[in-house]
């Protein structure tokens, strides 16, 4: 039975809704191989007229004239549509969560609802005005999305995650419309508020536009313009359309300013009497060379009956950012620091965040200590965890204390340091073996970092392996963190843990399907478990494939977020976990730091019974909506860094179109594969699309794409010769040709 047009009109005229192929396929009982036939079929229809696509689903055109009240205009040789789609409601009781909107490039999004809760899935159909990391209201929907996943659709916008967004104005009639820069932003057109002109504002300047709020449900949707922008270079603009679009914060209030100078600049001890003084440790710092903002310091002794006493002292920021107050509110909204190649966006104040909080070397600081008793195991057998005063007797950096590790150079001239540093080594290579055996999963990737020029300017990239000092000084953290949620856990207070959940049954499934193809047997390992999921990381150290097939691994597991509930880490194979050991950078761990604080202000104060205890006020301050709006921050900055790389490397290849490159593929997915450009170890993602040589088709289980007409297998490792055609620094875009295979 072939599909016909009468068929497909009928239904989607009787459904009134926008419907994928898939969809339309099954509604008229046809098997999956009639599938491609749809497709053709009903882009020929669309190009005909007979009906309405948007995005990857169909409509007839009588739901053009029901759900879109404004005609759509031709521009820049696109249609843009400017209406808003009007939801009939639901019959009987919808249920309605809150979250946090995520957009996917291709047009369909997710809602984030925390509490260990699978994300909303959300067609494009369904998104309204929302953009990306608002706080919205989701009205449930009975079918489901995405891989089987909930679905659910936009009701409204209850909080905008940034004040705008930056626009090309476009002139129709007497109208300006605003067409967003970032094509990631798929909203109808925008049309600029007559009510709020600008004098400045015309055809195709660059503005800056807020969403107008309103009730209306259908019809255009109405902004207002908040300034219009000069004309700057493409790196200047690429990272003010990075901000505006992750909706990150760069400006502090006045007030919280002010509150951040108003401390103290010293630090007496006399003032603080019930610290426990430890300015005599010989505590240390060890982080980048860049870095201004020392959160840890760490002092490692030896114990007499054997073991070690390990010292983390953690800036005390909770002395100075109380609830409540400006910088409070302000660091809430941030709720971490960005960090981009070429600066740094704090969480804090510069005055707390490279001042005051700060662990810099021979001044006496505020510090959180947890002092951990470990056994020649690595075992944590008893701790304590206190307000402590403390002075760091050395700034050290990654590199010198590798360098002097590894018997490299040394440039690290106190003698009585190096007895130091080499007792630190001897611990941290217990703990990693404690982590080991219990089934830790460590991965091996190298960490990509943009290299400069004396002139600050952007000469490529490298590709460097973490290093024995980083692992030290992560193992020593990761020790904290675990001690701390321990003791959060077993005094019930009230805190954010880190949360990291076991693979789904999905994912594990295709994992050993592919596991299968390189050697590896489904019915020997349990990959639901950390220690079978490590054992499998290490079979697979020996491959040629390893490094592809870590990214295999890890995007099979999910991300780590925060929650109130500690529910442990599957990664880590940890029981407990929390963040506390960077309060400077992360409100989570300022959060943690507060629930400790607030124990120890109960202990001192016998009266606190009197009043409302500082543990209730926390219970109000610590619960699911701020644990969901901390794991939301954290992935906005995360993908900012990322697009910030990227636009660097736009800007950096700019001046090198046309040329001809020799790449290696690093991975493989169905739509793509991610090369790397050996001449400046930069890697990118190309559309398999661009290998005209054939008709490409991937194997999700062998990971490989293999060739219809002539049968090539092009598998990770294989070598290719591409050429750079266009470079788009605004839209972080590269174009590359294909020229020819190289082995």
């Amino acid at each position: 039975m072939k599909p016909k047009k009468k068929s497909v009109l009928s239904l989607l005229d009787d459904s009134g809704k926008l419907l994928s192929a898939k969809q339309i396929r099954g509604a008229l009982g046809l098997s999956k191989a009639h599938t491609p036939k749809i497709r053709a079929l009903l882009s020929k229809m669309v190009k005909q007229g007979k009906l309405i696509q948007k995005g990857t689903v169909y409509g007839s055109k009588r739901l053009l004239k029901t759900q879109y009240q404004q005609p759509s205009f031709q521009m820049d040789g696109r249609n843009r549509k400017h209406s808003r789609t009007s939801f009939k409601p639901s019959k009987g009781h919808v249920k309605r969560l809150r979250g946090y909107f995520n957009q996917n490039p291709k047009g369909f999004g997710f809602v984030s609802i925390g509490g260990g809760e699978a994300d909303l899935f959300i067609g494009e159909s369904d998104i309204g005005s929302a953009l990306e990391g608002d706080r919205v209201e989701v009205e449930m929907l009975a079918a489901r999305g995405y891989r089987g996943r909930r679905k659910g659709r936009v009701v409204s916008v209850l909080e905008r995650a940034t004040k705008g967004f930056l626009a090309r104005l476009e002139q129709k009639g007497k109208k300006l419309y605003a067409i967003p820069l970032n094509p990631r932003i798929r909203l109808p057109l925008v049309l600029i508020s007559h009510e709020e002109p600008s004098e400045d504002a015309e055809q195709g300047n660059l503005v800056e536009v807020e969403l107008s709020e309103s009730d209306q449900k259908s019809g255009p949707l109405i902004g207002k313009i908040l300034r219009v922008l000069k004309e700057t270079g493409g790196l200047d603009l690429g990272f003010e359309i990075i901000l505006r679009d992750n909706g990150i914060r760069t400006e502090f209030p006045e007030n919280a300013i002010w509150e951040a100078n108003s401390f103290p600049k010293r630090i007496l001890p006399q003032q603080h009497p019930r610290r426990v003084d430890q300015r005599h440790l010989p505590y240390v710092t060890i982080d980048g060379k860049t870095a201004r903002d020392f959160d840890d310091a760490v002092c490692v002794q030896k114990i007499e009956r054997g073991g070690y006493r390990l010292y983390v002292a953690i800036a005390d920021v909770a002395h100075y950012v109380t609830p409540g107050s400006a910088i409070d509110e302000e660091a809430r909204k941030r709720g971490t620091s960005v960090y981009f190649p070429t600066h740094a966006i704090p969480m804090l104040p510069e005055a707390l965040s490279n001042g005051l909080c700060s662990l810099r070397p021979n001044v006496n600081r505020l510090a959180l200590t947890c002092e951990m008793q470990l056994n020649h195991e690595g075992e944590c057998i008893d701790y304590r965890i206190y307000e402590s005063l403390i002075r760091s007797q050395a700034r050290l950096d990654y590199d010198g204390v590798a360098n002097f590790l590894n018997g490299k150079k040394n440039t690290i001239p106190q003698t009585e340091r190096h007895e130091s540093l080499k007792l630190m080594q001897e611990l941290m290579n217990v703990l990693v073996a404690k982590r080991n055996r219990r089934g830790a999963i460590q991965f091996e990737f190298s960490e990509s970092s943009v290299e400069f020029d004396h002139q600050n300017r952007m000469t490529g990239m490298s590709r460097k392996f973490q290093s024995i000092s980083m692992k030290l000084i992560e193992q020593f953290m990761l020790e904290a963190n675990e001690t701390v949620a321990r003791h959060c856990v077993k005094r019930k207070l009230p805190s954010l843990y880190r949360v990291h959940q076991p693979p789904s049954d999905l994912k594990l499934m295709q994992l050993k399907k592919t596991l299968t193809h390189y050697g590896v047997s489904s019915n020997t390992v349990n990959l639901s478990d950390s220690f079978g999921f490590s054992k499998v990381l290490n079979q697979l150290r020996e491959l040629p494939q390893f490094e592809a097939l870590q990214v295999v691994l890890l995007r099979s597991m999910a991300l780590a977020v925060y929650q109130t509930r500690n529910q442990g880490h599957f990664g880590l194979a940890a029981e407990f976990y929390t963040h506390f050991t960077s309060p400077i950078r992360r409100y989570p761990d300022l959060l943690v730091h507060r629930a400790l604080k607030s124990e120890f202000s109960k202990s001192q104060n016998k009266n606190a019974s009197k009043k409302r205890s500082s543990k209730q006020k926390m219970l109000e301050e610590v619960d699911r909506e701020i644990a969901l709006k901390c794991s939301q921050q954290e992935r906005k900055a995360e993908k900012a860094e990322l697009q910030s790389v990227d636009l660097m490397k736009c800007v950096f290849l700019e001046q090198h179109t046309g040329t001809e490159y020799q790449t290696v593929i690093r991975s493989l997915d169905s739509r793509s594969m991610r090369v790397e450009l050996k001449a400046h170890a930069l890697e990118w993602n190309i559309p398999i699309e661009i290998l005209d040589d054939d008709r490409y088709f991937f194997d999700p289980e062998r990971l490989f794409l293999s060739g219809k007409r002539q049968g090539r297998l092009i598998r990770m490792g294989q070598r290719l010769k591409l050429k750079l055609l266009r470079v788009d620094v605004i839209q972080r875009k590269l174009d590359f040709g294909f020229e020819d295979w190289l082995n």
